[in-house]
């Protein structure tokens, strides 16, 4: 090689590798979907779009939304993307859409058109985007980068109040207490304002924000010591989101116990050995611990005892006194309090055919009780028997 043609082949090369070195890099597309708002009861149409993307050929896209404000009812294709498959889920909030072009498209398109229903009088979500799949006509995935979204009701909230007055089982003023409502149909939670020295609690919600005619409000109301609670359960009229609240909606407490209620499938069942755990929801004092018996027999506990987790400290430990006057109950003497959310370890010994909760673990509103073994008096051994009992003052 000459010199001429050694200048030309290195003039080649470096030029090669400038151009090499300029030559721009696959853009990162952008999926979105705006912000956007409607009235109550309206349905509005928005576009998932695809920015920047090149040969798109086909994908997978989510979007989660708050099922309680807005639902999806259609998703339809584009000029530049047709809708495959898509599956909405107006109980958990997601909508999930395949689509594609199989000739490919370049630049900014639309990925599908999604219709959403406003379900609620007021109120707004976030729209979050999640890219599954998105692929070039060759098949390469595409690098993807997502901006989600919001919709919101158009509507003016009004204020709905909450007030009343709490009152002790003996009907003394209960002060300070704890009052949490919560919207079973949103599951939003809300704590009551409420002061020391008074039995009184009031909340100013939103109506259609908050709350709207025809849900449900739980009221869990428990004294400072959460010995003594209310749990109500009230429907939302229309009438009462016209009159902007509930005013003097009182409630009286009662002392907290644990109760599994009798089974609902009592046999089968056998004398035994129950081990396991229980942990209450509040603080439970126990005077009398009460054994529900199959019917026409004489099913009891002989023995209950229940210790601390932690310490290993025996808090209740009680014996059965034989087929004298109301032998289904043993008393607990002096009373004992177990605390809520501590766990305790329990092993009672039953007699005669008690009624059976053939479950693993039995929960309600005070507590949970859970089966960790029952060795009945043949020496067999399960894991889901359950003594149905009663623990209360």
């Amino acid at each position: 090689m000459n010199m001429t043609e050694k200048i030309v082949f290195f003039s080649c090369t470096i030029l090669f590798s400038l151009l090499m070195a300029i030559t721009p890099v696959s853009a990162t597309a952008i999926v979105s979907i705006a912000d956007f708002s409607s009235n109550p009861g309206e349905t509005i149409t928005m576009p998932i779009s695809i920015e920047n993307v090149t040969d798109y050929g086909t994908g997978t896209i989510s979007i989660t939304y708050d099922a309680s404000v807005v639902h999806v009812i259609d998703v339809t294709s584009s000029p530049d993307s047709t809708v495959l498959d898509w599956n909405p889920d107006n109980t958990t909030g997601i909508v999930t859409i395949s689509a594609w072009n199989i000739e490919g498209v370049s630049g900014d398109i639309v990925f599908a058109n999604v219709t959403f229903y406003a379900v609620r009088s007021a109120g707004c979500t976030p729209l979050n985007i999640s890219v599954t799949t998105l692929k070039d006509i060759s098949y390469n995935n595409i690098s993807v980068m997502t901006k989600n979204g919001s919709f919101s009701i158009l509507c003016p909230s009004t204020p709905f109040m909450v007030c009343g007055y709490v009152f002790y089982e003996n009907g003394s003023e209960c002060n300070s207490p704890e009052v949490k409502i919560t919207n079973l149909n949103t599951s939003k939670e809300w704590q009551a304002e409420t002061h020391i020295n008074e039995n009184f609690y009031q909340i100013t919600l939103n109506s259609g924000a908050d709350v709207d005619a025809t849900e449900v409000l739980q009221f869990e109301v428990t004294s400072p010591a959460h010995s003594q609670l209310n749990i109500t359960f009230h429907t939302v009229t229309l009438e009462e989101i016209n009159q902007g609240g509930l005013y003097n909606f009182n409630f009286t407490l009662k002392t907290a116990s644990f109760d599994t209620g009798p089974s609902t499938y009592p046999y089968p069942s056998i004398s035994g050995v129950h081990h396991g755990n229980f942990t209450p929801k509040r603080n439970i004092t126990v005077h009398q611990i009460f054994t529900y018996p199959c019917a026409g027999t004489g099913g009891h506990s002989e023995y209950v005892v229940f210790c601390d987790y932690e310490t290993g400290e025996r808090k209740i430990e009680v014996r059965w006194n034989g087929y004298q006057g109301d032998y289904h109950n043993i008393t607990v003497s002096p009373p004992v309090e177990l605390l809520k959310n501590r766990v305790y370890n329990y092993t009672i010994i039953t007699g005669s055919y008690p009624q059976i909760i053939h479950r693993p673990s039995y929960e309600n509103d005070y507590g949970i009780i859970t089966c960790i073994k029952f060795t009945d008096i043949n020496g067999r051994e399960y894991n889901d028997w359950i003594p149905a009992i009663r623990l209360s003052p």
